[in-house]
């Protein structure tokens, strides 16, 4: 699908992007290297993990107590009253420990009173009981974690994908380093910080360079440098048609531009392209490094507006690291919304729009029970806030113009756990 202006979707610019890359030598060919356990979180399993041995490994006490004969030997342990079991009958155990040979039962340590003599077990024993068998939870080559997974607090393991490297380079003279002074007509370079983490959130290092000035000679050599060791490059700022902005020039001198202009709002003016460093047989100071792992190198030309740089890295860079895992974009499952509003949209862009959710009032009848969305509007792709106060995004599909308030749409969170609150 295209808008009316002829520009593609955002998913037929994905797919033809992708496609300029691989022909140009790119492919998201897995990388997997070892880590340590504990550096695991959030990267993914480059391969299935099966258990090498069962969980528990022998049967084991799962009550501190005494470990006990419930069968015939044990005679009497199945009423109510009270049985004196010799020294020779039992065996004290804490939790965890295995199970003596022969027992087959552990009451536990409440119910047991402690004589010169023996034992006094009070109670009702049931064979078996307290007893974790060897392999209750998993058998010897069951599969605990399947590869693709992006590893939780609950199944880290230490065989995991590469971890892909985006760099991000913010260019503008006006810009400047956070924590600087500004002078009038400056900004803070606030794209990048948003950009990074939401980078590492999708599993990939972030490398943020210098801000680069407005001058196509210093801006290609930052991303042939960059493009050496990166798998993304993403380029903040400069892919409109402003007097001052280079980066569509830069990509066509470093590479090729696969992609010009995309039919989504905000973000319209992204461009997507890839860049070949060692085609130019550049070697940046200090010496030659690493490349990545592939000969073509995409780039992302993002719009410098936040609203726009936040979209764009959802459509474009968000999928491309999750493949470069050998994973898929982290799982955000698309939430039920009313309306609280009526809504007019741009039919002829895929328009994505910042939405508060509400969570319902406890009182409203059974039918009642969705999330309220309530649209941002106004302020342009510029206003920060409309992200900052946004709990996800409202993706409406190309063709889609008008609403009214009540009708049911579909958001997508803006992160993992998404601040709802209520009304």
């Amino acid at each position: 699908m295209t808008g009316t202006d002829g520009r593609p979707s955002p998913q037929a610019a994905c797919a033809e992007w992708v496609a300029a890359c691989a022909e140009a030598g790119w492919h998201a060919g897995q990388v997997v290297e070892q880590v340590s356990v504990h550096d695991a979180l959030g990267r993914v399993s480059a391969a299935a993990a099966r258990a090498h041995w069962p969980s528990p490994r022998f049967d084991c006490a799962a009550m501190d107590g005494i470990a006990i004969a419930a069968g015939p030997a044990g005679g009497g342990l199945a009423d109510d009253g009270q049985v004196l079991l010799p020294a020779s009958a039992f065996t004290w155990v804490d939790t965890g420990d295995p199970i003596p040979a022969g027992a087959d039962t552990v009451v536990e340590r409440e119910r047991v009173e402690l004589r010169a003599d023996g034992a006094l077990v009070t109670g009702p024993v049931t064979r078996g009981r307290h007893v974790r068998a060897s392999g209750e939870d998993f058998r010897a080559g069951d599969l605990l974690i399947p590869a693709g997974r992006r590893l939780r607090p609950a199944d880290l393991s230490a065989a995991v994908a590469r971890q892909p490297l985006a760099a991000i380079i913010p260019t503008g003279d006006e810009i400047r380093p956070v924590g600087s002074a500004l002078g009038p007509g400056e900004f803070t370079d606030s794209n990048s910080v948003m950009l990074a983490a939401r980078a590492a959130q999708s599993g990939a290092a972030p490398v943020v360079t210098a801000v680069q000035p407005d001058d196509p000679d210093i801006l290609a050599a930052a991303v042939r440098e960059a493009a050496l060791t990166a798998d993304l490059v993403l380029v903040i700022a400069g892919s409109s048609r402003g007097r001052g902005d280079c980066t569509a020039a830069v990509l066509e001198q470093v590479g090729s531009i696969a992609v010009q202009g995309v039919a989504v709002r905000p973000g319209h003016p992204v461009l997507l392209g890839h860049v070949k460093p060692a085609r130019y047989g550049y070697v940046p100071p200090g010496g030659a490094r690493a490349g990545p792992p592939a000969g073509a190198v995409p780039v992302i030309g993002v719009p410098g507006y936040p609203l726009a740089a936040a979209v764009i890295f959802e459509l474009f860079a968000a999928p491309l690291l999750a493949q470069l895992q050998g994973s898929v974009v982290p799982d955000r499952a698309r939430l039920q919304a009313v309306l609280d509003r009526d809504w007019a949209s741009a039919p002829d862009v895929e328009d994505w729009i910042p939405v508060a959710l509400t969570a319902p009032d406890p009182g409203d009848p059974p039918g009642g029970l969705v999330l309220v969305a309530s649209p941002s509007g106004g302020h342009g792709a510029g206003a920060i806030s409309r992200l900052v106060r946004a709990d996800a995004w409202w993706p409406v599909p190309i063709g889609q113009g008008r609403f009214a308030a009540g009708d049911r749409i579909e958001v997508l969170p803006i992160s993992c756990r998404p601040s709802i609150s209520h009304g």
